[in-house]
């Protein structure tokens, strides 16, 4: 696992990433878009090879009110408390 600096944080602070699950199979999988332009277009093509590849238990659709700041505390709970996998898209 490697080891990272949040962005958001007032100070320097070491973070890890989560765990990786060995198959997405039976997983809800929230798919959150941080309202970049075009950043929908990237989460419907991944939507659409998870359908195909995998058979997650459900595809959430999620979306953060602006790009510019955290997701708001609401948003982050609700996504940690139904969500076994997250994927966040970034396009322009």
């Amino acid at each position: 696992m490697s080891e990272y600096l949040d962005p958001t944080a007032p100070v320097a602070v070491p973070r890890k990433t989560a765990r990786r699950p060995s198959s997405l199979d039976g997983l809800v999988v929230t798919l959150l878009d941080i309202s970049k332009a075009k950043g929908d277009h990237l989460l419907d093509r991944i939507e659409e090879l998870l359908r195909e590849r995998a058979r997650p238990k459900a595809i959430v659709r999620k979306k953060k009110p602006t790009f510019a700041r955290p997701a708001p505390e609401p948003l982050r709970a609700e996504i940690v408390g139904g969500t076994g996998v997250l994927i966040e898209a970034l396009a322009d």
